[in-house]
Protein backbone atom coordinates (compact mmCIF):
# COMPACT_ATOMS: atom_id res chain seq x y z
CA UNK A 1 0.00 0.00 0.00
CA UNK A 2 2.79 2.30 0.91
CA UNK A 3 4.34 2.12 -2.98
CA UNK A 4 0.56 2.71 -3.64
CA UNK A 5 0.61 5.86 -1.89
CA UNK A 6 3.70 7.01 -2.80
CA UNK A 7 3.90 6.42 -6.61
CA UNK A 8 -0.04 7.40 -7.26
CA UNK A 9 -1.58 9.36 -4.49
CA UNK A 10 1.39 11.72 -2.90
CA UNK A 11 1.48 13.39 -6.67
CA UNK A 12 -1.60 14.21 -7.01
CA UNK A 13 -1.69 15.74 -3.26
CA UNK A 14 1.49 17.28 -3.41
CA UNK A 15 -0.41 19.42 -6.38
CA UNK A 16 -3.32 19.91 -4.17
CA UNK A 17 -0.95 20.95 -1.62
CA UNK A 18 1.15 23.51 -3.35
CA UNK A 19 -2.63 25.12 -4.34
CA UNK A 20 -3.19 25.67 -0.89
CA UNK A 21 0.09 26.96 0.32
CA UNK A 22 0.21 29.87 -2.97
CA UNK A 23 -3.41 30.36 -2.11
CA UNK A 24 -2.49 31.14 1.45
CA UNK A 25 0.68 32.85 0.44
CA UNK A 26 -1.45 35.28 -1.81
CA UNK A 27 0.41 34.21 -5.01
CA UNK A 28 -2.60 33.16 -6.36
CA UNK A 29 -5.96 35.09 -5.76
CA UNK A 30 -9.48 34.62 -5.79
CA UNK A 31 -9.62 36.74 -9.30
CA UNK A 32 -7.33 34.14 -10.80
CA UNK A 33 -9.04 31.16 -8.93
CA UNK A 34 -12.34 32.45 -10.55
CA UNK A 35 -11.19 32.65 -14.08
CA UNK A 36 -8.83 29.49 -13.40
CA UNK A 37 -11.94 27.34 -12.14
CA UNK A 38 -14.15 28.37 -15.05
CA UNK A 39 -11.16 27.58 -17.70
CA UNK A 40 -11.07 23.86 -16.25
CA UNK A 41 -14.53 23.54 -15.74
CA UNK A 42 -15.97 24.53 -18.88
CA UNK A 43 -12.71 24.19 -21.28
CA UNK A 44 -10.07 22.18 -20.20
CA UNK A 45 -11.97 19.45 -18.73
CA UNK A 46 -14.53 18.93 -21.39
CA UNK A 47 -11.80 18.96 -24.08
CA UNK A 48 -10.08 15.80 -22.18
CA UNK A 49 -12.85 13.78 -21.67
CA UNK A 50 -14.40 13.96 -25.13
CA UNK A 51 -10.98 13.45 -26.44
CA UNK A 52 -10.50 10.26 -24.67
CA UNK A 53 -13.74 8.91 -25.00
CA UNK A 54 -14.10 9.75 -28.67
CA UNK A 55 -11.11 8.05 -29.19
CA UNK A 56 -12.13 4.77 -27.34
CA UNK A 57 -14.41 1.60 -27.80
CA UNK A 58 -17.80 2.61 -26.69
CA UNK A 59 -18.59 -1.49 -25.96
CA UNK A 60 -15.58 -1.77 -24.24
CA UNK A 61 -16.02 0.94 -21.93
CA UNK A 62 -19.68 1.05 -20.83
CA UNK A 63 -21.56 -2.28 -19.26
CA UNK A 64 -25.07 -1.49 -17.76
CA UNK A 65 -24.84 -3.72 -14.86
CA UNK A 66 -21.94 -1.05 -13.76
CA UNK A 67 -24.29 1.91 -14.18
CA UNK A 68 -27.13 -0.18 -12.10
CA UNK A 69 -24.54 -0.53 -9.29
CA UNK A 70 -23.70 2.70 -8.86
CA UNK A 71 -26.98 4.27 -8.81
CA UNK A 72 -28.29 1.63 -6.49
CA UNK A 73 -25.83 1.94 -3.80
CA UNK A 74 -25.84 5.80 -4.44
CA UNK A 75 -29.86 5.32 -3.66
CA UNK A 76 -29.30 3.11 -0.61
CA UNK A 77 -26.38 5.21 0.82
CA UNK A 78 -28.34 8.13 0.28
CA UNK A 79 -32.07 6.51 2.20
CA UNK A 80 -29.22 5.51 4.77
CA UNK A 81 -28.12 8.96 5.51
CA UNK A 82 -31.74 10.85 5.21
CA UNK A 83 -32.89 7.77 7.88
CA UNK A 84 -30.00 8.94 10.23
CA UNK A 85 -30.65 12.92 9.43
CA UNK A 86 -34.33 12.34 10.10
CA UNK A 87 -33.59 10.71 13.40
CA UNK A 88 -31.30 13.76 14.51
CA UNK A 89 -32.37 16.49 16.45
CA UNK A 90 -29.56 19.02 14.51
CA UNK A 91 -31.22 21.87 12.59
CA UNK A 92 -32.95 21.15 9.00
CA UNK A 93 -29.90 22.98 7.16
CA UNK A 94 -27.37 20.95 9.19
CA UNK A 95 -29.15 17.74 7.93
CA UNK A 96 -29.64 18.59 4.65
CA UNK A 97 -26.49 19.45 4.15
CA UNK A 98 -25.04 16.11 5.75
CA UNK A 99 -27.18 14.00 3.48
CA UNK A 100 -25.76 15.67 0.55
CA UNK A 101 -22.36 15.26 1.68
CA UNK A 102 -22.42 11.78 1.88
CA UNK A 103 -23.41 11.02 -2.16
CA UNK A 104 -22.27 13.97 -4.53
CA UNK A 105 -18.96 13.38 -4.98
CA UNK A 106 -16.15 15.27 -6.49
CA UNK A 107 -15.78 13.21 -9.95
CA UNK A 108 -14.90 16.54 -12.06
CA UNK A 109 -11.74 17.32 -10.56
CA UNK A 110 -10.76 14.34 -7.91
CA UNK A 111 -11.79 11.09 -9.49
CA UNK A 112 -10.76 12.33 -12.81
CA UNK A 113 -7.67 13.03 -11.66
CA UNK A 114 -6.54 9.86 -9.45
CA UNK A 115 -8.13 7.45 -12.13
CA UNK A 116 -6.03 9.03 -15.05
CA UNK A 117 -2.69 9.10 -12.86
CA UNK A 118 -3.49 5.41 -11.48
CA UNK A 119 -5.27 3.63 -14.14
CA UNK A 120 -3.99 5.43 -17.46
CA UNK A 121 -5.81 6.31 -20.74
CA UNK A 122 -7.89 3.04 -21.41
CA UNK A 123 -9.68 2.99 -18.33
CA UNK A 124 -9.43 6.74 -17.86
CA UNK A 125 -12.43 7.01 -21.16
CA UNK A 126 -14.43 4.43 -18.96
CA UNK A 127 -14.00 6.28 -15.88
CA UNK A 128 -15.02 9.28 -17.80
CA UNK A 129 -18.16 7.35 -19.72
CA UNK A 130 -19.53 5.83 -16.56
CA UNK A 131 -18.89 8.97 -14.50
CA UNK A 132 -21.78 11.00 -17.06
CA UNK A 133 -24.58 8.83 -15.32
CA UNK A 134 -23.45 9.06 -12.09
CA UNK A 135 -23.22 13.19 -12.17
CA UNK A 136 -26.92 13.13 -13.86
CA UNK A 137 -27.88 10.82 -10.61
CA UNK A 138 -25.84 12.77 -7.98
CA UNK A 139 -27.50 16.24 -9.29
CA UNK A 140 -31.25 15.35 -9.76
CA UNK A 141 -30.63 13.59 -6.08
CA UNK A 142 -29.36 16.70 -4.51
CA UNK A 143 -32.58 18.60 -5.56
CA UNK A 144 -34.58 16.01 -3.72
CA UNK A 145 -33.00 15.92 -0.46
CA UNK A 146 -33.15 20.17 -0.81
CA UNK A 147 -36.77 19.61 -1.57
CA UNK A 148 -37.22 17.50 0.87
CA UNK A 149 -35.79 19.25 4.19
CA UNK A 150 -36.59 22.61 2.19
CA UNK A 151 -34.14 24.80 4.35
CA UNK A 152 -34.26 27.76 2.04
CA UNK A 153 -36.59 30.72 2.19
CA UNK A 154 -39.54 29.41 -0.32
CA UNK A 155 -40.05 32.28 -3.49
CA UNK A 156 -42.48 32.47 -6.06
CA UNK A 157 -40.59 30.57 -8.44
CA UNK A 158 -39.32 27.82 -6.66
CA UNK A 159 -42.28 27.56 -4.06
CA UNK A 160 -39.77 24.29 -2.41
CA UNK A 161 -36.29 26.62 -2.24
CA UNK A 162 -35.39 24.42 -5.18
CA UNK A 163 -35.47 25.73 -8.68
CA UNK A 164 -36.39 22.50 -10.27
CA UNK A 165 -36.62 23.70 -14.22
CA UNK A 166 -33.59 25.72 -13.65
CA UNK A 167 -31.61 22.31 -12.06
CA UNK A 168 -33.02 20.35 -14.77
CA UNK A 169 -31.52 22.79 -17.52
CA UNK A 170 -28.13 22.86 -15.46
CA UNK A 171 -27.46 19.48 -15.79
CA UNK A 172 -28.65 19.20 -19.49
CA UNK A 173 -25.76 22.11 -20.38
CA UNK A 174 -23.58 20.30 -17.82
CA UNK A 175 -20.14 20.43 -19.91
CA UNK A 176 -18.68 17.23 -18.58
CA UNK A 177 -21.94 15.87 -19.39
CA UNK A 178 -22.17 16.88 -22.54
CA UNK A 179 -18.58 16.47 -23.48
CA UNK A 180 -19.03 12.79 -22.85
CA UNK A 181 -22.03 12.38 -24.65
CA UNK A 182 -20.38 14.06 -27.64
CA UNK A 183 -17.50 11.63 -27.01
CA UNK A 184 -19.88 8.72 -26.91
CA UNK A 185 -21.30 9.81 -30.09
CA UNK A 186 -18.21 9.66 -31.96
CA UNK A 187 -16.94 6.62 -30.35
CA UNK A 188 -20.58 4.80 -30.90
CA UNK A 189 -20.61 5.55 -34.45
CA UNK A 190 -16.25 4.70 -34.72
CA UNK A 191 -16.17 8.22 -36.30
CA UNK A 192 -12.41 9.06 -36.29
CA UNK A 193 -10.91 12.72 -35.05
CA UNK A 194 -8.75 14.02 -37.75
CA UNK A 195 -5.13 14.13 -36.47
CA UNK A 196 -4.65 17.90 -35.56
CA UNK A 197 -7.52 17.95 -33.88
CA UNK A 198 -6.61 15.08 -31.74
CA UNK A 199 -3.50 16.44 -31.13
CA UNK A 200 -5.04 20.02 -30.11
CA UNK A 201 -6.92 18.24 -27.53
CA UNK A 202 -4.71 16.40 -26.56
CA UNK A 203 -2.61 19.73 -25.79
CA UNK A 204 -5.55 21.66 -24.60
CA UNK A 205 -6.03 18.24 -22.32
CA UNK A 206 -2.75 18.61 -20.90
CA UNK A 207 -3.47 21.95 -18.38
CA UNK A 208 -6.94 20.48 -16.91
CA UNK A 209 -6.25 18.21 -14.34
CA UNK A 210 -2.77 19.92 -13.03
CA UNK A 211 -4.93 23.22 -12.66
CA UNK A 212 -8.05 21.45 -11.43
CA UNK A 213 -5.84 20.08 -8.58
CA UNK A 214 -4.40 22.82 -7.87
CA UNK A 215 -7.76 24.40 -7.33
CA UNK A 216 -8.96 22.15 -5.16
CA UNK A 217 -6.17 23.32 -2.71
CA UNK A 218 -7.20 27.10 -2.69
CA UNK A 219 -10.61 25.43 -1.90
CA UNK A 220 -9.60 23.90 1.69
CA UNK A 221 -10.89 25.63 4.55
CA UNK A 222 -10.17 23.66 8.34
CA UNK A 223 -11.87 26.15 10.36
CA UNK A 224 -14.62 24.58 11.82
CA UNK A 225 -13.36 21.22 12.30
CA UNK A 226 -13.26 20.70 16.08
CA UNK A 227 -17.19 20.83 16.71
CA UNK A 228 -17.96 19.30 13.71
CA UNK A 229 -15.48 16.01 13.48
CA UNK A 230 -18.45 13.92 14.68
CA UNK A 231 -19.91 14.82 11.73
CA UNK A 232 -17.39 14.82 9.10
CA UNK A 233 -16.35 11.12 10.30
CA UNK A 234 -19.88 10.04 9.97
CA UNK A 235 -19.78 11.50 6.18
CA UNK A 236 -16.33 9.84 5.67
CA UNK A 237 -17.11 6.26 6.22
CA UNK A 238 -20.25 6.86 4.44
CA UNK A 239 -19.08 8.47 1.87
CA UNK A 240 -15.43 7.02 1.52
CA UNK A 241 -15.98 3.68 3.07
CA UNK A 242 -19.11 1.89 3.00
CA UNK A 243 -20.45 3.54 -0.68
CA UNK A 244 -18.01 1.89 -2.84
CA UNK A 245 -17.78 -1.33 -0.68
CA UNK A 246 -21.57 -1.77 -1.44
CA UNK A 247 -21.19 -0.71 -5.11
CA UNK A 248 -18.31 -3.00 -5.10
CA UNK A 249 -20.92 -6.01 -3.77
CA UNK A 250 -23.62 -5.17 -6.29
CA UNK A 251 -21.07 -5.28 -9.03
CA UNK A 252 -20.19 -8.81 -7.88
CA UNK A 253 -23.39 -9.92 -7.52
CA UNK A 254 -24.55 -8.49 -10.56
CA UNK A 255 -21.38 -10.94 -12.24
CA UNK A 256 -19.83 -6.85 -13.71
CA UNK A 257 -16.48 -7.78 -15.24
CA UNK A 258 -13.71 -7.10 -13.19
CA UNK A 259 -12.40 -4.63 -15.79
CA UNK A 260 -15.12 -1.67 -14.80
CA UNK A 261 -14.62 -2.66 -11.08
CA UNK A 262 -11.87 -0.25 -10.03
CA UNK A 263 -13.52 2.67 -12.47
CA UNK A 264 -16.17 2.54 -10.51
CA UNK A 265 -14.70 2.16 -7.42
CA UNK A 266 -12.32 5.28 -7.74
CA UNK A 267 -15.99 7.32 -9.03
CA UNK A 268 -17.81 6.00 -5.97
CA UNK A 269 -15.08 6.72 -3.31
CA UNK A 270 -14.50 10.28 -4.33
CA UNK A 271 -14.55 12.66 -1.42
CA UNK A 272 -17.76 15.38 -1.00
CA UNK A 273 -17.58 17.82 -3.86
CA UNK A 274 -17.26 21.56 -3.64
CA UNK A 275 -20.78 21.93 -5.08
CA UNK A 276 -22.24 20.65 -1.86
CA UNK A 277 -21.25 24.34 -0.39
CA UNK A 278 -22.39 26.13 -3.37
CA UNK A 279 -25.32 24.34 -2.71
CA UNK A 280 -25.84 24.86 1.11
CA UNK A 281 -25.24 28.87 0.30
CA UNK A 282 -28.10 28.66 -2.13
CA UNK A 283 -30.46 26.38 -0.92
CA UNK A 284 -29.96 27.44 2.90
CA UNK A 285 -27.88 24.47 3.81
CA UNK A 286 -24.87 24.77 6.38
CA UNK A 287 -22.00 26.07 4.70
CA UNK A 288 -19.83 25.65 7.65
CA UNK A 289 -20.40 21.88 7.50
CA UNK A 290 -20.34 21.36 3.67
CA UNK A 291 -16.74 23.38 3.78
CA UNK A 292 -15.52 21.46 6.63
CA UNK A 293 -16.30 18.10 5.66
CA UNK A 294 -14.97 19.09 1.77
CA UNK A 295 -11.91 20.19 3.11
CA UNK A 296 -10.97 17.25 5.81
CA UNK A 297 -12.29 14.42 3.34
CA UNK A 298 -10.47 15.49 0.39
CA UNK A 299 -7.29 14.85 2.34
CA UNK A 300 -8.73 11.94 4.09
CA UNK A 301 -9.36 10.11 0.85
CA UNK A 302 -5.76 9.86 -0.21
CA UNK A 303 -5.76 7.06 2.34
CA UNK A 304 -8.94 5.52 1.51
CA UNK A 305 -7.83 5.89 -2.16
CA UNK A 306 -4.35 4.27 -1.33
CA UNK A 307 -6.15 1.36 0.14
CA UNK A 308 -8.58 0.93 -2.88
CA UNK A 309 -6.17 0.99 -5.62
CA UNK A 310 -3.81 -1.69 -3.42
CA UNK A 311 -6.54 -3.95 -3.01
CA UNK A 312 -7.19 -6.69 -6.09
CA UNK A 313 -10.68 -6.18 -6.17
Amino acid sequence: MLNVFVTHILPVFSIIGLGYVLMHRHFIGDAFIASANRLVYYVAVPAMLFHEVARSSFSENFHGGAVLSMLAGLALITASALLGARLSAKPTPFKATFVHSTFHGNLGYMAYAIAFYALGDKFFAQTALLSSFLIIAQNFLAVCVFAYFRPGDASPAAPTGVDFTGTVKRILTNPIIVSVMAGTGFSYLSISLHPAVSQSLKILSGMALPLALLLIGTSLSFRALGKLLPTISVIGVLKLILFPVLVYALMRWGSVPRSFHMPVLILTAAPPATITYIMASELGGDTELAAAATSLLTLVSGCTYAVLLSVPW
